[in-house]
């Protein structure tokens, strides 16, 4: 009996310590990704209302004044296309990262934003380069390899659906139009091969939609007395254990 009892013991401890160590979600997950949203769409309606020409704030590579396109940069936008093109996958890969990282997301969020602006300063034309696409391309990286590295169905599923959003995820990184950022779209893409591998040891959160019911059922079977050897089905048992439960609770 005592060594029941330590074994018992033991395993519900380890079972804690299991949950302890699991991924957590934060539920203001979406927060962040709906000010970014919210910031993109009103910077460039200020933009067009006002005639601002921001594209001057734009990222000018390896000038000192094109430094601060490395923060400006993901929120101009040229046009109503190139906007939406932008904020859209932009958005779902904010919010992705936010519920299945939510532990590290602001670490992700801050690679994607500073590490692709930089290396775009560093590579890229000289010409100006606005808009969000190399974040976009970092951020779908990011979970796309993250989901190969760690065999996550889900998070692959989420970049096969990002890429069809997109469209031409892949050939976006090629020089093919001389008008497209392409430079932005290749150190995106190398920013989230990057980040993916040195957070391939932390595991993105996930709950199965089926997880509550087997608790459930878990409880339900220790809560309630074991049936007699002649109730073999699992509707008899379930039965018996109701039966049980409410006459011994009424005490008849």
């Amino acid at each position: 009996m005592k060594s029941s009892s330590s074994s018992s013991l033991f395993s519900v401890s380890k079972f804690e310590h299991e949950t302890e160590a699991r991924p957590v979600k934060r539920s203001d997950f979406w927060i962040l990704p709906a000010v970014v949203s919210f910031a993109i769409l009103l910077v460039y309606w200020l933009d067009e209302y006002f005639y601002l020409d921001l594209y001057r704030f734009g990222l000018l590579p390896r000038s000192v004044s094109g430094l601060a396109g490395i923060f400006t940069t993901p929120f101009i936008h040229s046009s109503v296309s190139h906007l939406f093109n932008n904020l859209v996958p932009l958005t779902i890969l904010l919010v992705t990262i936010g519920y299945f990282y939510s532990e590290i997301s602001y670490k992700i969020y801050l690679s994607g934003y500073l590490l692709t602006g930089i290396l775009v300063w560093l590579i890229a034309r000289d010409s100006y380069h606005v808009g969000a696409s190399g974040q976009v391309y970092a951020f779908a990286a990011f979970v796309f390899f993250s989901g190969v590295l760690r065999g996550k169905v889900h998070l692959l599923a989420i970049s096969l659906l990002v890429a069809f959003l997109y469209g031409g995820l892949f050939w976006g990184i090629f020089p093919f139009h001389s008008h497209i950022s392409w430079e932005s779209h290749l150190a995106g893409g190398f920013t989230g091969f990057v980040t993916a591998l040195y957070f391939r040891q932390h595991d993105p959160y996930y709950a199965s939609p089926f997880e509550g019911i087997r608790q459930k059922n878990n409880s339900f079977i220790h809560l309630y007395p074991k049936s007699p050897a002649g109730y073999e089905t699992s509707v008899s048992d379930a039965r018996y254990r109701i039966i049980h439960y409410q006459s011994s609770k009424t005490g008849n």
